[in-house]
């Protein structure tokens, strides 16, 4: 994570946000002790494999080509790549980066899988990364509010996102402002 940070500030930002984020989630949940330990390092690892993705597709102002939006649809993969072999690493962590942006409704990747094929981690850390992803600004963007972040949310629930996990994210608003606040104001 030292080099992510070094390479891309902004990215390494979010993946603390997204480890932060998920631990209320799993919180709020209430699963257990392991399962919350390793859904946070695994989000905080979640784009670990952006590493090996160009600054210049990651910061780019235009829209993507083809083949800059296939690289960055590999990231999960370089991310299962990099972990490879790492023994103090649970599965359930490799999984979490390789499947953090499946759809519930099976249309996203790497594998296209969908509902419960998919990792419970990972489709946590799928809620939370995207909710981070619209919190944030973008070159070509603006960041949406937390309402709109919110209601954008709801509006995927069953399709792009598990419906039961967006049910227990929303509730967390006021909490979770606090964290934005916190970013913005450089004390995370």
């Amino acid at each position: 994570m030292r080099l992510l940070r070094y390479k891309h500030e902004e990215t390494y930002r979010h993946c603390v946000r997204v480890a932060l984020l998920s631990e209320k989630l799993a919180s709020a949940m209430r699963l257990d002790a392991a399962s919350i330990r390793n859904l946070v390092r695994g989000c905080f690892i979640h784009d670990i494999g952006k590493l090996l993705v160009p600054n210049e597709v990651l910061d780019s102002t235009m829209p993507l080509t083809d083949e800059q939006w296939a690289l960055i649809k590999r990231h999960p993969e370089f991310g299962t790549d990099i972990l490879e072999g790492k023994e103090e690493l649970d599965a359930e962590i490799v999984q979490l980066v390789l499947c953090h942006h499946e759809r519930w409704d099976g249309g996203g990747y790497p594998r296209g899988l969908k509902g419960e094929e998919i990792p419970l981690n990972a489709r946590i850390c799928s809620v939370v990364d995207a909710f981070d992803t619209m919190m944030s600004p973008r070159p070509y963007r603006r960041r949406k509010s937390l309402d709109e972040a919110m209601e954008e949310l709801q509006k995927h629930a069953g399709t792009q996102f598990d419906a039961e996990i967006v049910k227990y994210f929303i509730p967390l608003a006021s909490d979770i402002s606090l964290i934005y606040f916190s970013f913005r104001d450089n004390k995370v």
